[in-house]
């Protein structure tokens, strides 16, 4: 019984954890956004499936998941510095500002290679004929329901699993 309870434990770990991306997805998909992804888990990729657009999988270690969106972050204009988010946590601070794309120089840390790599694949992501569709053109509003969305059915599946509990 102990076993029994560490699997549906982890089974409602994975569940909600797609659940969650499934909120993000919806509303992704609702505005017209590109989304070439659709992940449980990280790490090399056990099973997945195309459909449409989007390639939907699991993968080695239930242990997040995640959407990708064409124009997560916004690139750079041609002959201009990578514009910025305002809200990135770990922003590419002075001289380094001019490392767009790929290059990189010796003092950016590791995480802002991390940054600058995702803000790379992201700019790929987005054919050029289709880039209309990038998450970084949205309305503010509309950005902010897509991210919230993921929150939100967190909160779903909390409502609904204390009412379960309490009836």
């Amino acid at each position: 019984l102990y076993i029994l309870g560490i699997v549906i434990v982890a089974i409602g770990f994975v569940v909600s954890i797609g659940l969650h991306e499934l909120g993000h997805l919806s509303f992704a998909k609702l505005f017209k956004v590109r989304v070439g992804q659709y992940m449980i888990g990280f790490g090399p990729t056990l099973f997945s499936r195309t459909k449409g657009e989007t390639e939907y999988g699991i993968k080695a270690i239930p242990l997040g998941g995640y959407i990708s969106m064409a124009g997560m972050y916004p690139p750079a204009r041609p002959g201009e510095k990578a514009r910025m988010s305002g809200t990135d946590t770990f922003a590419v601070q002075g001289d380094d500002r001019d490392t767009v794309k790929s290059g990189r120089t010796a003092s950016t840390g590791i995480m802002q290679t991390l940054v600058q790599d995702a803000r790379t694949a992201s700019e790929e992501a987005v054919p050029l004929d289709d880039d209309k569709r990038s998450f970084y053109l949205l309305p503010i509003w509309k950005r902010i329901v897509i991210m919230l969305a993921g929150p939100f059915m967190n909160l779903v599946i909390a409502v609904v699993l204390f009412a379960v509990v309490l009836c």
